[in-house]
């Protein structure tokens, strides 16, 4: 498995964008808290009956909450990914500055005092700042701090120890701030890590799902092969049959398969395998019947009708073992149909129309070409001429009119 122990610039820059987006309605609710929470402390000023308290309102409605609300207002701007923290960080020192020139002016109201407190928590912990910025912002205002008292207040030595308890406070919160990052980032690492280690996972088990699939295949065509090992005619029969099934599948207008209920790409992908097992039943015909160099009596031409059926039962055993095998259930529909005629007078069940499974009427169009265009112990090969014409012939009673349609338009186009 993959192991990451460090951010590089591409992992810190892809960090950095889906940190922003997770927490992009977050700093606008907070922001909207800010407004919210700076302008009800007012309330303090009013009942505490301030002299100053026009000014605080002054301070609080007209200098700081601005900030604020431009801060909401720029974050629905595509570009406020790149400047919100340089916003954020100006809205945290407005609110910040503001309380300092509060208590400055009102030094003996412990309110303001506490106020700051809750100016460098907020800063650190609920507006997302990172935690580099929001330290230098809080030291700045502290030494702002500082320096105003010097200017603004008699008592140095209260303003020492206010600057030490706000100093060793904003210690706690860098502390915190930079861990709580630090939490995001290793599990950022990890989420990262364990996606790098799936995608492998994912590939071994595509690649492993490709070996059985193949595997599969080997032994489907394998079966299939076995079942005209007797048959010295045939030659490469169920290749041909298996590769004009796929072209004509292909072609097949998709309302064709609409109607059916089917799964168009699954179908493609199926069948041109599917279709090499519509005879492995002849496996159980007897061979003086499978290569009689006549015409079949009728006794057996009942036997020979039974491969349809001995095909079935094989495969549908097999299908206990395999039931989502797609190759398997679509060769179980044309093993026992392909001889189904469109108009109902084929075999074994008499079949007609839509009743017939579309990968069967599929193979019986097909089937009975290569038949044709063959030799076979009872016949000579027809030309491809008199083929065609015969599967024209036989459209809307032994074959899919449909289905007929697009087999012929693809010898046209051979033209």
């Amino acid at each position: 498995m993959k192991t990451n122990l460090a951010f590089d610039s591409k992992m810190e820059s892809d960090y950095r964008i889906d940190k922003f987006e997770s927490d992009l309605n977050y700093i606008r609710i907070m922001l909207a808290l800010c407004v919210l929470l700076y302008s009800s402390f007012a309330l303090i000023d009013i009942q505490l009956k301030i002299p100053e308290a026009n000014l605080f309102l002054f301070i609080r409605f007209i200098l700081v909450n601005p900030f604020f609300v431009v801060g909401i207002i720029l974050s629905y701007h595509k570009s406020f990914y790149k400047f919100h923290q340089i916003i954020l960080v100006i809205d945290y020192l407005a609110a910040g500055f503001g309380i300092i020139a509060m208590l400055l002016l009102v030094p003996n109201n412990f309110s303001y005092y506490g106020g700051l407190f809750l100016i460098f928590g907020v800063g650190h912990f609920l507006t997302r700042i990172y935690w580099q910025y929001a330290s230098v912002a809080s030291y700045s205002m502290v030494l702002g701090y500082l320096i105003l008292a010097f200017f603004f207040s008699d008592n140095y030595k209260l303003n020492l120890i206010y600057v030490f308890f706000y100093s060793s406070f904003i210690f706690i919160c860098v502390y915190g701030s930079y861990t709580f990052e630090k939490y995001r980032r290793d599990k950022y690492l990890q989420t990262h890590n364990l996606r790098d280690d799936n995608v492998i996972l994912e590939k071994e088990i595509y690649d492993k799902l490709i070996e059985i699939e193949n595997a599969n295949r080997i032994t489907i065509f394998s079966l299939a092969r076995l079942s005209e090992s007797r048959d010295h005619f045939t030659g490469d029969h169920i290749e041909r049959v298996g590769a004009l099934c796929l072209k004509v599948s292909q072609d097949l207008p998709t309302s064709i398969f609409e109607v059916n209920e089917i799964d168009r790409d699954l179908f493609i992908e199926s069948i041109e395998l599917a279709s090499t097992l519509h005879d492995i039943g002849k496996v159980a015909i007897p061979e003086h019947i499978l290569m009689k160099p006549g015409r079949l009596s009728d006794d057996e031409m009942a036997v020979m009708k039974m491969h349809t059926t001995y095909g079935y039962d094989t495969l549908v055993k097999i299908k206990t073992l395999y039931e989502k095998n797609n190759f398997i259930n679509m060769g179980i529909h044309i093993c026992k149909y392909h001889h189904e005629k469109f108009d109902g007078s084929g075999y074994p069940d008499g079949l007609k129309g839509n009743e017939i499974p579309l990968a069967a009427r599929i193979v019986a169009v097909v089937d009975v070409y290569d038949a044709l265009v063959s030799e076979r112990p009872y016949k000579k090969a027809f030309s491809k001429e008199k083929s065609l014409s015969i599967i024209r012939e036989g459209s809307g009673t032994m074959f899919d009119p449909e289905i007929v349609k697009v087999f012929l338009k693809l010898f046209d186009e051979d033209q």
